[in-house]
């Protein structure tokens, strides 16, 4: 009788455990500085600044917006002008 023997494992389990509980250590270590740089290195700006910063960009979108919405429109008249007289011209 001939015994079945199961083929040998490419990686081992005893060699992944302490991979994976190095990665988990650097990944909870790397949080762990995350969060005491951004508590208490980070200087975050004041409310009065978040303000002026927060009008600043609302105008400058809203004139960029219009910017936007004028040439849109000068192209889409100049191009409707060219396709009219492209067709008078052919007829």
């Amino acid at each position: 009788m001939v015994g079945y023997r199961s083929p040998t494992p490419l990686i081992r389990v005893r060699i992944l455990v302490p991979v994976q509980n190095t990665i988990m250590s650097s990944l909870i270590d790397f949080l762990k500085g995350s969060y005491n740089e951004f508590r208490h290195k980070v200087e975050w700006p004041k409310w009065s600044d978040l303000q002026s910063s927060t009008i600043v960009v609302t105008i400058a979108t809203v004139i960029l917006a219009l910017f936007t919405f004028g040439v849109d429109e000068l192209f889409s008249k100049a191009i409707s002008n060219i396709i009219g007289m492209l067709i008078n011209m052919f007829n």
